[in-house]
């Protein structure tokens, strides 16, 4: 729901640092690494892999909207 109302509003870049969403996605690889080399239940590997998607469509939605937001800055200073 978060990814949700961030495409709608369009405030992701200011709700949000780039720093916590690296630091979220390293936490979420690292679970999924340690998911698959322990062999754990196929549900717990889904769950990582699923966490890991959210976290990339977050980063890009970041990425896509402050670039957004500073494209437009530019265009009323102008």
């Amino acid at each position: 729901s978060q990814i949700y109302i961030a495409c709608q509003n369009g405030r992701v870049d200011q709700a949000l640092s780039l720093g916590f969403l690296l630091c979220w996605i390293a936490g979420d690889l690292t679970n999924f690494i340690g998911c698959y080399l322990t062999n754990q239940l196929p549900i717990q590997i889904v769950t990582a892999i699923f966490y890991v998607n959210m976290d990339i469509i977050m980063i890009s939605q970041f990425v896509y909207y402050k670039l957004k937001n500073q494209m437009t800055k530019r265009k009323v200073f102008k």
